[in-house]
């Protein structure tokens, strides 16, 4: 036996259950697809093109079929698997064709027969609509378009007159979304860009351009404003998570603050009042906006302050970018996540971009976050580059903002 198992040890091809298996049945797979409603009809959803593929443990492809023509029971080696099952190839960006997308994981035993049960596939890419106010269509040059532009290269071209949605692959690592309005409105060539930042699978971004004028007001039915005063577009969003939760912009407001919940002095069950925030996190800069892209000319001024009531524990920091040579040339230097608090084997390269590290990160009620020496290294790679930032306290209490710079 002590021979055997010697044997055994230096040979690195032996595998205990290579000669057993067992089946899996197939016949018995069912796949729904979760709030497919609010993406697309229902009807237009046709599971029977679905594709279905088994991977092993070692993520090596051992089955592929289609979902509607799949065998009624397979055999496999005895082993751990996941099956996917997806509506289609997902492409970086297209047209009216969300994307769906569902996993499990079973056991294969020896001898025995697995039944995987149901797979729930779910809304997997995000969603973007376009869409312009009537006011501003009356103004607008044929000239207009806004380019939609996603994951490392996914992009489309929306015009005043498209009806559809876009639909954009979500890669990890890059999780903006950028929006460039350009053409003629009343007459002046415009150029407007917006970035969106932590972008996920199953979101429905609605963005809206619409006529203002430069105090706010709606221009009339017209669309006519002062000629001397000029206009502006206004642009909003709205975002909507199509696996079942819907994200509005309305601020969190105290109860008596909204229209119809004055408190009533005469109610013998008044609403609890809201308790006191403790501990607070905030995230600022003097010269930056976390709102829209900045311009490389604030580079002198990218000095980001942190403050932690009860101490900060934690100084993530994403790095996103739509150019693909800033992320090969960022990921030579620097990983493009990490823990400024955990800074690893990373921390010299940090600290020789002006970055806090370890102990003058962790426990501290304020942190100066000094980028002025990355900026320049954007001024060589076109597009937009973000930086989210995430602070956690003592707590496990967290804050994120997203600074983007467009080079």
């Amino acid at each position: 036996m002590a021979l055997s198992l010697g044997l055994w040890s230096c040979s690195d091809s032996w595998e205990p259950n290579a000669d057993k298996s067992g089946s899996v049945a197939l016949a018995g797979m069912e796949v729904e697809v979760d709030n497919a409603e609010k993406v697309v009809s229902r009807a237009a959803v046709d599971k029977n093109d679905f594709l279905v593929r088994i991977y092993d443990d070692k993520e090596t492809l051992v089955g592929n079929w289609v979902y509607g023509n799949m065998p009624e029971i397979v055999t496999l080696k005895v082993g751990d698997y996941r099956v996917d099952v997806m509506s289609h190839e997902v492409k970086k960006s297209e047209w009216d064709a969300p994307y769906f997308l569902g996993s499990k994981t079973f056991s294969v035993a020896d001898s025995k027969i697995t039944e995987i049960g149901t797979i729930v596939c779910k809304f997997s890419s995000l969603k973007v609509s376009v869409r312009f106010d009537e006011q501003l269509r009356k103004v607008l040059g044929d000239d207009v378009t806004v380019t939609v532009k996603a994951n490392d290269s996914g992009a489309l071209i929306f015009t005043p007159d498209e009806t559809r949605s876009g639909y954009f692959e979500v890669v990890k690592g890059s999780a903006t979304l950028t929006l460039a309005f350009a053409g003629t409105v009343k007459g002046n060539y415009e150029e407007i860009i917006n970035a969106y930042t932590d972008i996920e699978p199953g979101q429905h971004r609605i963005v809206t351009y619409s006529l203002r004028g430069p105090g706010g007001d709606v221009p009339d039915e017209s669309g006519t404003v002062d000629p001397n005063e000029g206009i502006d577009i206004d642009v909003s969003y709205t975002d909507e998570n199509l696996n079942g939760n819907v994200d509005d912009e309305e601020e969190n407001l105290d109860p008596s603050d909204r229209p119809g919940q004055e408190e009533d002095p005469d109610d013998p069950n008044p609403p609890t009042p809201p308790v006191t925030d403790e501990g607070a996190i905030d995230i600022t800069s003097d010269a930056l906006s976390f709102d829209e892209p900045n311009g490389l000319d604030k580079g002198d001024l990218a000095i980001v302050n942190i403050t932690a009531e009860k101490g900060i524990s934690h100084l993530n920091v994403e790095i996103t970018t739509d150019n693909d040579n800033f992320r090969q040339a960022v990921s030579e230097m620097l990983p493009l996540e990490f823990d400024l608090a955990e800074p690893g084997d990373q921390k010299a390269a940090f600290e020789g971009l002006g970055f806090p590290t370890g102990d003058n990160v962790i426990g501290k009620t304020e942190l100066i976050f000094d980028i002025r020496q990355f900026i320049p290294l954007l001024d060589s790679f076109s597009g937009l580059h973000s930086f989210k930032l995430t602070v956690t306290d003592s707590n496990g209490k967290q804050l994120s903002k997203t600074l983007t710079f467009k080079s």
